[in-house]
């Protein structure tokens, strides 16, 4: 492993050194493993969102042919409308946090330009993954494309790049095509993931992504911290007492939460003080104002966190499998802990059967989801949390 991080050092290395990169951190190492392995941990970088966006604040895409292609107008949103023809019998009771939903890990990816065994895997597209694998959470790395102003989604520039959804709106648009279609859907989890340099993500930056996110999504389609929060002091103490939306008030929607806990954060929970008329939730710890959603990605080491941050009423996202060589040696530890752990999204690589391996998750008995193990009330069943027959009116 060690000598596949120090290869891949060296060919961004070289890369960089060539100009080729836009968002290129040739000093940081690459873990190809990990979530936050590619994570930018550089906060004197420079940003080039705050300059690109105020030189042309109101231009959404750019006319003029690149190499690349000419850069894509910003979407138009479109409204929620919440269709009560779609309710389920339980709706009322039910909360967000009472779930338990299969998750897809960088779930744009496609099969990269290296053999390395940590990538070599790849996923349907996100309307496929939607509709017919059971998916109701999504992973979506986040880097800056500097000439078209706008946001792409991919893994690590030149050796991972390939993607399903190009630019950031891509992806939304395809979850937003699926939600659409099928408003009975419990509320789908879109995890955001901010690569490349830290000084891309300020709040210019944010602005930008919240504004990409508004072109796809109007606000009242998304559950937001403020929404949460209500009438409480902080989003924490809201969802320790009051506790989260019920599925009566959030079926059909989306919620969006930001993976990150160095400077993007900071900046985003205006210097760890709260969410105030933001998007999206953040990856948070215990006793955090802003806490609700916790990624703890290893289901053993962290089983201890994930109990109590599902004690107090919090979100947790885990993996099912964090490295692509076990699981098609059909290795199921991980993933038995992760269900049992009661974690409301459990992520995986392996959605659906996958040549070589007989290694595929689904939540056991789910329809396609179930109800937490740990977190749902007596009575609960997967069909109260969605029913296929009720996805449409």
């Amino acid at each position: 492993m060690r000598r596949l991080r120090e290869l891949v050092l060296s060919i961004v290395t070289c890369v960089c050194a060539e100009g080729s990169l836009v968002a290129c951190s040739p000093s940081t190492p690459v873990d190809a493993s990990s979530d936050q392995g590619t994570d930018a941990a550089a906060p004197d970088a420079p940003s080039d969102v705050a300059n690109d966006i105020a030189a042309d604040s109101d231009n959404d895409a750019s006319s003029t042919p690149a190499d690349s292609g000419a850069c894509p107008a910003l979407p138009m949103p479109m409204t929620f409308v919440r269709n009560p023809a779609v309710a389920h019998p339980m709706d009322e009771m039910l909360r967000l946090n009472h779930i338990q939903a299969e998750a897809t890990h960088n779930s744009y990816h496609l099969r990269g330009r290296t053999d390395l065994p940590e990538w070599n895997y790849e996923h349907a597209p996100l309307g496929e993954q939607l509709t017919n694998q059971g998916v109701r959470g999504v992973e979506l790395d986040l880097q800056w494309d500097a000439r078209c102003r706008r946001f792409q989604v991919y893994h690590v520039a030149a050796l991972d790049d390939r993607s399903t959804c190009r630019y950031f709106t891509d992806c939304l648009l395809a979850i937003r095509a699926f939600s659409a279609a099928n408003p009975g859907h419990h509320p789908l989890f879109i995890h955001v993931e901010p690569k490349g340099p830290e000084g891309a993500y300020d709040e210019a930056g944010f602005a930008q992504v919240e504004r990409e996110i508004l072109s796809v999504f109007d606000r009242s389609w998304i559950i937001t911290p403020d929404e949460v929060k209500g009438a409480s002091t902080t989003v924490s103490e809201a969802i320790t007492t009051r506790g989260w939306p019920t599925l009566a008030q959030s079926r059909g929607r989306v919620l969006f939460y930001l993976d990150n806990t160095t400077a993007p954060r900071n900046i985003y929970t205006h210097n760890g003080r709260d969410l105030s008329g933001r998007l999206m939730f953040v990856d948070s710890a215990m006793g955090e104002p802003f806490a609700a959603v916790m990624v703890l990605n290893d289901p053993t080491s962290s089983a201890t966190a994930i109990a109590r941050a599902l004690a107090a009423g919090y979100l947790v996202r885990t993996r099912a499998d964090s490295d692509p060589t076990e699981a098609r040696m059909n290795t199921r530890t991980q993933l038995t802990a992760a269900l049992a752990s009661g974690a409301q999204i459990v992520s995986t690589d392996f959605p659906a059967p996958t040549a070589g391996t007989a290694y595929v998750v689904e939540v056991p008995m789910g329809t396609p989801s179930r109800c937490s193990p740990v977190t749902a009330p007596a009575g609960c069943t997967p069909a109260a949390i969605e029913a296929p027959a009720r996805l449409r009116p």
